[in-house]
């Protein structure tokens, strides 16, 4: 029997590729559908407050209920057996569903209350069918090695692949859906054209991975203790440091969010409607991680977790007032420029807090050991995409009221009534196939980009304004709020965490001794 597991791990080299290249397409995939969804809507559909109000509230369920179904996939994906293995069939199951979905989402020209309630029946199947594919992906991951050393390499380079479909969505698809470089001239032909192109990645990249991975079905490992839902909130009231700990990763997770959140509309009312200076906005945010990763040992040697919280805040703090100060008292030509780098400063900032964050939700597996007995790994990290998601949900409850607030619908209804017409127009256009259908269809997006100039330049400044503090206010008394809330509640610093592994060890060579005698 102990031949197998070393049979499994011969495969290691050709696993850790092949499985770690599925995650591209399956976070292109998702990237476009979680981040751009809204961004569709409002660009591509005109809609009431009642009606916006209608999406958001289907939003925050499912996202809430998502956090909450996890458990309960898991559950399936365990009891799963067929010839095919267990992870296999509901990986394939929902990523084919869940692509149909979303080219569903992004290719249906419904208005109205229509849309309204074919978006409410698309949204609640895509969310069953990516946790299909979600939990049975990631559950695979234990299957293909059996040396702990062999699966952090594994755990490493799925999550740099994954980020590197999530980065390629995010990045390019600004770009490729407003302004001039929309693909096919308008964001109704953009948005459909990209929902097929991340949908063939996402079942290419799947593919490849269900073919190639080698998986060992023989093996029986001891039976794990079922994660649910009591025996996490148990866990979390028994655990006082896991429990702040889970607050702070919470308001970590949503300050974050609430940047992205308002970020794309602030850059297209005070610049222009060109997703290029998103897509570059957002290289800068995004470089700050990787800077930080080249970095960030260093900064550990050199500061203590409290220490490196303040400073992680007090950069992000330059870098959101550094916002402010662009958009209100330099001159123009410079101001985006400015908050490029300011964005390369807070996403320095906001990524170094999260990451030491991290780490103080990690100690709380020792701490639990300490207090318990029982390390529960499993389960409290269970929490991280749980907090992850339950941060979702409450980033779309504040930028609904945001929204409704400021009447962003009375913007983005004019911009989707000019998207609409462009799109009708180069049908026609391409239809007909005239001679010239080039310079018709150039005549059609230059009139369209024109019009919505004149739409964003009657944008009144106070909603500008306002969006510019919401990306900003918001995100430093979150962060603020989670670095007093560790400095008051976290008693778990370098002296104590040494402490209690000493302790620990004690306890395990008394049990031994005790055993022997």
């Amino acid at each position: 029997m102990r031949d197998k597991p070393q049979g499994i791990d011969a495969y290691f080299n050709r696993n850790k590729w092949v499985y770690s290249l599925g995650g591209i397409g399956r976070d292109m995939s998702y990237a476009l559908f979680n981040n751009f969804l809204l961004t569709y809507i409002l660009f591509t559909r005109s809609v009431t407050d009642k009606q916006f109000a209608a999406i958001s509230t289907i939003l925050v369920l499912c996202r809430i209920w998502d956090g909450l179904n996890d458990p309960i996939m898991g559950g399936v994906v365990e009891n799963t057996r067929t010839r095919f293995g267990k992870f296999k069939p509901w990986i394939m199951i929902g990523c084919i569903t869940n692509g149909a979905t979303v080219i569903a989402m992004f290719t249906n020209r419904l208005q109205g209350w229509n849309f309204i309630y074919l978006f409410i029946i698309l949204y609640l199947i895509w969310d069953i069918t990516f946790t299909m594919n979600d939990i049975g992906y990631w559950s695979m991951m234990p299957s293909l090695t059996s040396k702990a050393e062999n699966r952090d390499k594994i755990v490493a380079l799925a999550n740099l692949f994954s980020g590197m479909g999530n980065l390629a969505t995010v990045g390019l698809v600004p770009m490729l859906t407003a302004g001039k470089y929309a693909i096919g001239g308008n964001s109704i032909t953009a948005y459909a054209a990209a929902s097929m192109f991340v949908v063939i990645m996402f079942v290419i990249c799947q593919s490849f991975c269900c073919i190639g991975v080698k998986e060992d079905r023989n093996s029986k490992p001891e039976k794990e203790e079922r994660i649910g839902l009591k025996k996490m909130f148990s866990v979390i009231i028994h655990n006082d440091q896991l429990l702040w700990a889970t607050l702070i990763t919470l308001l970590s997770n949503l300050s974050g969010a609430m940047l992205t959140a308002f970020s794309a509309y602030y850059i297209y009312f005070k610049f222009g409607y060109n997703g290029t200076y998103v897509t570059m906005f957002t290289a800068f945010y995004a470089g700050a991680a990787g800077l930080l990763l080249l970095v960030f040992p260093v900064l550990c040697r050199k500061f203590k977790r409290k220490q490196a919280l303040l400073l992680a805040l007090l950069t992000s703090i330059v870098g959101y007032a550094g916002f402010i100060i662009c958009g209100t008292l330099l001159p123009s030509g410079i101001q985006f420029g400015c908050m490029c780098a300011c964005a390369l400063i807070t996403g320095f900032g906001q990524n170094w807090f999260s990451m030491v964050v991290m780490v103080i939700f990690t100690n709380t597996i020792e701490y639990n050991e300490y207090k318990t007995g029982s390390r529960d790994e499993a389960l409290i990290f269970s929490l991280r995409p749980f907090m992850s998601k339950m941060s979702s949900a409450l980033q779309q409850l504040i930028v609904t009221v945001v929204y409704l607030i400021i009447g962003m619908t009375g913007v983005t209804n004019k911009i989707s009534g000019y998207e609409q017409e462009a799109n009708i127009a180069s049908s026609n256009a391409r239809a007909l196939n005239p001679a010239d259908i080039n310079q018709i269809l150039d005549k059609i997006e230059s009139d369209k980009l024109k019009n919505i100039g004149e739409v964003i330049k009657t944008v009144p400044g106070d909603m500008t304004i306002k969006l510019a503090f919401c990306m900003t206010l918001i995100p430093i008394i979150l962060l603020t709020f989670a670095y007093f809330i560790s400095g008051k509640k976290n008693k778990i610093d370098e002296e104590e965490y040494d402490r209690m592994l000493k302790e620990i060890e004690q306890r395990k060579a008394s049990l031994i001794t005790g055993n022997d005698e």
